[in-house]
């Protein structure tokens, strides 16, 4: 093992990272070939064929990465107690330069292999449940394929070593997640939700893409260009970089995080993205592509924050403001823009009916949340939320999904009284639900707590107290909406049609699914308790300080006062729940009738007024400035310089050659013709067959050479 460009080199690890990210890749183009022997025979392969292997390229990369994981922690160069945290990295150039190469490459670091860890378990789960929800789909095997595809595109984006690999996986899941939205394609609504959870990520990608091209060019100025992540983090330590180089791309790549977690005010796709399967929705809500911009703006950290020295405490220097207003700095601007989509994202899922649609909002909202940590220099904060909040999200929609498959509607005014027909996904749900809303010693809790706690020592961003208190309402809000979950889907008397709909228990492998996810959570939750209340500081027990050493900065201290707060705000906003929706208080239930509530309700079912603004944007001042466009090239570049100046022109050029070529050359060539044709009559009169012509010719010959000869000799 060897330490090249401050990262050591082993090539088993990489190796074996390498497969993490061909296999799905592997079997998901074979289930795909799959699909096109079926079209053409007209003949499904069977469920357990297709499945199985679906399952399979999910199963062999998640074993494989706990290999990797094992080794790379038990690595001779990682100490958690010393804080010694290597990376391992391993490249090829397959566009080679002496001054801008372009590489494919593995990174490990905690970062990367504690994410992988928690997408390959939560992947493979849903793969395995998705084999029995999707029972009987016609398209089961291209349905897995393309689930296959879009989680290797995920795994090679966490691993990727450089902003340009990850650019190429980042575009890969914009495609493969268009295909999955949009699965039931002959619906209208899933074409639409399709495309436009393509165009709003189109957005964010152009955004990410001038981030990356910035960057290119500000390290090909300094003789070396590189995207490599490493290699810009020792730019920036000897000052070869500056953060406020590091100014403008870093705010633009969290450009491109805005549009791929569905911030504000591009979040309006995700609600969209629910026409998918529900397997679909869970993992691309849960672990997949709305982690994947939060996930960068964690790998790119060191681009718009400085660390001064690592310890018990860590000091941040954020990057210098852009211009003369110091609010516009990429942490505040992800503070800002994290805390305001928590806020919208909750307000979303009170309003929503639809229980799939509750829990994109939801997710919406928890995005939120990971972003105020990270804007606020608690790295390690956000990234402990993505771990949590991967874990839950993905078992309720899960436990959504076992609920539609029962009653056969997404809407809640359908359900109601299923705990008694299906106890497993009522108790799994309570599990998931109980995280969501951060009760306390939950999973949720913890790192909520975390968020906040970030959020408080974040002294770069402007406006830190408002914003707390913003994310202690969000807190409330989303207890609130947790409650109104359990409370319309499991509780009180059912509302669905009784003559048609007879909610049956979930099936073995969709219940083992909830159940293996539910645990997930019961022992995150009890580890994060045991860690946290013990005070531990060594190993991995105290989770939260085990993952601040590994990522470089620590966060505070568990306060119990100061979780005070935000735990009311849970309280009181489960408790209104049950007033308004179990209990039916009178006095709460007339909170639904005030004008302020009405107006409120009314605003946020239209989103805030966004998607319309967008698309106003899109048809007006866009369309516009197309028009614009569309008549300088119809009518000046077509009309004038094509039309005009280029076809006539070259008409004109053309009627010229074409007098040239018929005047000169063809008239030279036809003189040239007619006078070799006249010589010819002319000697064919010496051809009449006369003997004593010849005989004439002949003598007059040999006079005229004879007399050439005696002319030599004389003279």
């Amino acid at each position: 093992m060897s330490e090249t460009g401050g990262a050591l080199e082993n090539a088993g690890l990489i190796n074996l990272a390498w497969l993490v990210v061909a296999f799905p890749f592997i079997t998901g183009f074979l289930l795909l070939i799959m699909r096109g022997f079926e079209i053409k025979r007209g003949r499904n392969f069977s469920e357990n064929l297709s499945g199985g292997i679906g399952v399979f390229g999910l199963l062999v990369p998640w074993v494989v990465s706990i290999i990797v994981a094992i080794r790379y922690f038990t690595l001779d160069e990682f100490s958690l107690n010393n804080g010694e945290i290597p990376k391992v990295q391993g490249d090829f150039v397959f566009l080679p330069s002496e001054t801008a190469p372009l590489k494919w490459g593995i990174l490990l670091d905690p970062l990367s292999i504690l994410f992988l860890l928690v997408l390959t378990t939560i992947a493979t789960v849903i793969h395995f449940y998705a084999t029995e929800y999707m029972h009987a789909d016609p398209a089961y095997t291209r349905f897995f394929g393309t689930m296959n595809f879009f989680t290797g595109c995920m795994i090679g984006f966490v691993l990727a070593s450089n902003l340009f690999m990850g650019f190429m996986f980042w575009e890969g899941l914009g495609v493969s997640s268009y295909l999955l939205i949009g699965y039931f394609w002959h619906k209208p609504s899933a074409s639409h939700a399709a495309k436009k959870a393509f165009l709003y990520n189109k957005v964010g990608d152009t955004s990410f893409l001038i981030g990356i091209a910035l960057i290119f060019a500000k390290t090909y100025n300094l003789g070396h260009a590189t995207l490599d992540y490493v290699q810009l983090g020792i730019m920036l330590d000897n000052n070869e970089l500056s953060l406020a180089d590091m100014a403008l791309p870093a705010l633009l790549i969290f450009g491109g995080a805005i549009g791929k977690s569905a911030q504000f005010p591009l979040f309006g796709w995700l609600p969209e993205a629910m026409e998918g399967p529900t397997p679909v929705s869970s993992l691309l809500h849960s672990s997949t592509m709305v982690k994947a911009g939060l996930f960068l703006i964690a790998r790119t950290f060191f681009t718009y924050y400085g660390i001064e020295h690592i310890g018990e405490k860590v000091n941040l220097t954020s990057e210098p403001f852009i211009g003369n207003i110091k609010f516009f700095t990429t942490p505040n601007m992800i503070a800002w823009i994290g805390t305001i989509t928590a806020l919208c994202g909750a307000l979303l899922a009170v309003n929503a009916t639809d229980i799939k649609k509750v829990f994109a909002f939801s997710t919406v909202s928890q995005l939120g949340y990971i972003g105020l940590a990270i804007g606020s220099g608690g790295l390690a904060a956000g990234f402990f939320h993505i771990i949590s909040h991967a874990t839950f999200k993905s078992l309720l929609f899960l436990c959504a999904g076992s609920v539609i498959h029962s009653v056969h509607s997404q809407e809640m005014k359908d359900m109601g009284g299923l705990r008694k027909y299906m106890p497993w996904t009522f108790y799994t749900t309570l599990i998931g639900l109980l995280a969501l809303a951060g009760v306390p010693l939950m999973n949720g809790f913890w790192s909520k707590d975390a968020v906040l706690l970030a959020l408080k020592e974040g002294g770069a961003i402007q406006g830190a107290v408002f914003l707390y208190w913003v994310a202690v309402i969000t807190a409330g809000i989303t207890a609130f909406y947790s409650s109104k979950v359990l409370i319309l889907t499991f509780l009180g008397d059912g509302r669905y049609d009784k003559d048609h709909v007879h909610p049956a228990p979930t099936g073995k492998r969709m219940r083992w699914s909830l159940v293996l996810l539910a645990s997930l959570v019961v022992i995150e939750s009890l580890w994060f308790t045991i860690g946290t209340i013990s005070g531990s500081k060594k190993g991995f027990l105290n989770f939260e300080y085990a993952l601040g050493t590994m990522l470089g900065i620590h966060g505070g201290e568990f306060e119990l006062v100061f979780a005070i707060p935000s735990t009311l705000a849970v309280l009181g906003g489960g408790l209104l729940a049950f007033a308004i929706y179990y209990w039916k208080i009178p006095a709460f239930v007339s909170l639904l009738d005030f004008s302020f509530t009405k107006t409120v309700d009314k605003v946020v079912h239209n989103r805030f007024g966004l998607d319309l603004f967008i698309y106003w944007v899109a048809e007006s001042p866009v369309m516009a400035v197309g028009d614009a466009f569309q008549y300088v090239d119809k009518e000046i570049i077509d009309g004038v310089f094509i039309d005009k100046i280029g076809a006539e022109g070259a008409l004109k050029a053309a009627e010229k050659s074409d007098d040239f070529d018929q005047g000169v050359i063809d008239g030279f060539i036809d003189w040239l013709g007619y006078r070799t044709r006249d010589a010819g009559y002319s000697l064919r009169g010496l051809q009449k067959g006369q003997t004593s012509l010849y005989a004439r010719m002949m003598t007059g010959g040999l006079a005229l050479i004879l007399l050439g000869i005696t002319w030599w000799q004389l003279f």
